[in-house]
């Protein structure tokens, strides 16, 4: 399954296709080439474990009593985007990575209902940007008091020659007009602690490796620098001052 994007390559040349929908994919079928399958439908059963023909409609009857899994009405349509991109192979990433959160996260377009407009026509959280490997993922209202944030880092292990490298950067003035009061690091999900999630973890011991030494076991910090490894998403619970109702519009 590809579920974000798909890429051939030699030594000159990077040909990178990106999908906004997951869909079948493979790019050795023929040297050169990219084969993706936007929908498959079959009218018979394949005999590859389903059971049944791959024939998606609009309505479908339940699969107790009489006439399971009956489909009837129209034929499902699949519809998506897809972007190519050709470049040297060591640029790749700086192209596609940003096309992709664009891809997935494609603007939306409000429209206003009053006759005379009332409302910002631009609007930023931030005072400050942030560096060119990292993304704000989630920024919205947790409680009364605190904002769960998300940072990410954009770029995979590899991928580029600076911008995958592990980035350090300070929270300190980042939100404009607010001053960061508390910050709190939780896990993935934001429902347990960073020292929660640490003391849960299994230590492997892996041959051939060195004893790694013990994390760090902290879930509140005064220190507002930030150190994001490749790929990876770090997640805080942020109190602000004054309220921070008024960063989320």
């Amino acid at each position: 399954p590809v579920t974000t994007s798909i890429f051939i390559k030699d030594d000159d040349a990077q040909l990178t296709l990106l999908t906004d929908v997951a869909q079948a994919g493979s790019g050795c079928v023929r040297e050169g080439e990219l084969e993706m399958m936007v929908h498959r439908d079959l009218l018979v059963d394949d005999n590859r474990g389903v059971g049944e023909p791959l024939n998606e409609t609009e309505f479908i009857t339940p699969y107790v009593g009489k006439h399971q899994g009956q489909h009837y009405g129209r034929g499902l349509v699949v519809r998506g985007r897809h972007l190519l991109t050709l470049t040297n192979p060591s640029d790749a990433s700086k192209v596609w990575r940003p096309l992709q959160d664009q891809l997935y996260m494609d603007l939306l377009p409000f429209f206003p209902n009053q006759a005379a407009p009332t409302y910002r026509k631009n609007y930023t959280a931030l005072a400050k940007a942030l560096p060119r490997n990292v993304q704000l993922v989630t920024l919205q209202p947790w409680d009364k008091e605190f904002l769960l944030m998300r940072l990410a880092h954009q770029y995979g292990k590899g991928e580029d020659a600076t911008l995958s490298d592990a980035v350090t950067f300070s929270l300190e003035g980042l939100f404009a007009g607010q001053v960061i009061l508390e910050v709190q690091e939780r896990g993935l999900a934001a429902t347990i602690s960073r020292k929660e999630v640490l003391s849960r973890r299994i230590s492997w011991k892996i041959d051939g490796e060195q004893d790694r030494k013990p994390l760090k076991q902290e879930s509140h910090s005064k220190d507002l620098e930030v150190t994001l490894g490749p790929l990876q998403i770090r997640t805080f619970l942020v109190k602000l001052s004054p309220s921070p109702s008024i960063l989320v519009v």
